[in-house]
């Protein structure tokens, strides 16, 4: 962790970024890290007490929920446009599919929207 938020710390500007993780990320390290930093701890906790008493706040919520959504998207990434297990060899040829499968996954979505955006103007006409 302390690498990742060094380099997007470099990247963006100052009052944007903010620490969110799943369990995984959650230690007495990292977020002494983040105090540090005058960063907000967004990390899930590892204990269920501390994840009760913390999931009540407003922005450890809102932040908690957003990256839940975004994990449910990657598991429809990978499940769905990945394919399992990924048919390559070599980080430059994963990659390349990992490309493919985003440029796919990003036209379904769009396809989606064109198509529930029709159907709400056919409905707007039909009333």
């Amino acid at each position: 962790m302390p690498a990742s938020l060094e380099r997007l710390q470099s990247w963006l500007p100052a009052g944007v970024l903010e620490a969110v993780g799943d369990r995984g990320f959650d230690s007495k390290a990292n977020r002494a890290l983040l105090a540090e930093a005058g960063l907000f701890n967004g990390l899930c906790p590892r204990g269920v007490a501390e994840l009760q008493r913390r999931r009540h706040g407003a922005r450890f919520g809102k932040i908690q929920r957003r990256r839940s959504q975004t994990e449910g998207r990657i598991g429809i990434l990978k499940n769905d446009f990945l394919g399992r297990p990924l048919r390559a060899k070599g980080y430059e040829h994963r990659a390349l599919g990992v490309g493919w499968s985003v440029l796919a996954h990003n036209l379904w979505v769009l396809g989606r929207m064109e198509r529930v955006a029709a159907s709400a103007e056919q409905q707007r006409e039909a009333a």
